[in-house]
């Protein structure tokens, strides 16, 4: 087959490592081609596909102190958004593909590019979040002004997400907390993909544990940093606790220090809320690391409660007393981490991923499947 592949994403997202493995796992049997939009060239993606065709486009934020400059820049930026991936239409069609996978899009969430094309494969990690997510609402302490403004950006959010959105031929997902969450905001079918792990380059490495907890996010309270803060304040002498942030200068930790961190610490923490899925426990899982999570969103189809394991409430006596437990006991972290990593290669690899991919696509008439 002839594929195209069509990102502009943050790095190190778990959609963008979805770009990364379909991509090396696809073209070993097809011509994978990949269009991106983003600020500044990746060196690094170039290596995996065929073909790259690079559009240059630099957003100036969403946010700014004076409402009107902001509606005029962000109006700005939407319609040139929207006549680039037009453009980007133009070419993808021009090169006859077989399909085209479309990933979401760090501007607008579900992107302009799946009004223009037939034959396309949108993999939608989750609703627009700003719409949707409760934990997100429009901050009551803001003025009137930015308040009106911030309701009229929403609501046109909203109607680019949703008329984006149902124009893909078929739309993908990764856990069935999202499979709900799309199918009730946008009224449509939705159909379930895993993510996954490299199990090869995330594997269990004997070495000193630095760390007693590892803590892989921002420290932003939807990441539940606000949690982990207030629990390690119960502590006369806290755990030795190592913070990694994912999109650190917007460019993204290194993969080898990531696994290195992981296999250096005891106890993993994913603590966001309302995660979608979460690379983060299948990677340390993956590495026969035990994890602590939050009991709720896609965490609760990775991690399995008491077997690799904790699910937690938003609790930070519960937290403290799950990390309590297994600091104490050397036996059940090795237990949790040899059951953790068998779940990951029964469930959670690229290539379970992309097995899984093949089957949904040939459900749909107008592909013919090769794998």
């Amino acid at each position: 087959m002839k594929i195209a592949f069509f990102h502009e994403l943050t790095p190190l997202s778990g959609a963008r490592k979805v770009v990364e493995e379909y991509g090396k796992i696809l073209r070993k049997n097809h011509q994978v081609d990949l269009f991106y939009v983003d600020d500044r060239e990746d060196k690094k993606i170039v290596k995996i596909f065929n073909k790259i065709y690079f559009f240059k486009f630099g957003s100036r934020g969403m946010f700014g102190e004076n409402w009107r400059m902001r509606l005029y820049r962000d109006s700005i930026e939407l319609i040139n958004l929207y006549f680039l991936h037009k453009k980007i239409s133009r070419i993808v069609k021009s090169n006859k593909y077989d399909f085209i996978f479309v990933n979401p899009s760090k501007y607008t969430q579900s992107p302009f590019l799946l009004k223009f094309i037939d034959k396309t494969v949108y993999f939608c990690q989750e609703p627009l979040r700003m719409v949707y997510d409760n934990f997100l609402k429009i901050p009551k302490e803001i003025n009137l002004i930015k308040k009106i403004y911030e309701k009229l950006n929403r609501k046109i959010r909203k109607f680019i997400d949703e008329q984006n959105v149902k124009k893909a031929n078929i739309v993908l997902t990764n856990s069935l907390f999202s499979k709900k969450n799309i199918e009730r905001a946008y009224n449509i079918g939705v159909s379930l993909c895993y993510l996954g792990v490299d199990a090869e380059k995330f594997y269990p490495v004997n070495i000193k544990k630095d760390y007693d907890l590892l803590f892989i996010g921002e420290k932003v309270d939807i990441e539940g940093y606000d949690l982990l803060r207030d629990t390690l304040k119960l502590y006369k002498k806290p755990p030795v606790t190592e913070f990694v942030s994912r999109t650190k200068n917007g460019l993204g930790i290194n993969e080898d220090v990531l696994i290195k961190k992981i296999n250096r610490s005891r106890v993993v923490l994913s603590l966001s809320r309302n995660e979608p899925f979460g690379l983060i426990p299948i990677e340390a899982m993956s590495c026969e690391v035990p994890v602590i999570v939050i009991n709720e969103g896609g965490l609760k189809e990775s991690v399995v409660d008491d077997k690799t394991g904790y699910l937690i409430k938003m609790d930070k006596n519960e937290l403290k007393n799950k990390i309590d437990f297994l600091l104490n006991n050397a036996e059940l972290r090795n237990k949790f981490g040899r059951q953790g990593r068998e779940r990951v290669l029964s469930k959670f690899t690229w290539k379970i991923s992309v097995d899984s991919f093949y089957k949904i696509l040939t459900n749909y008439k107008f592909l013919t499947v090769k794998n």
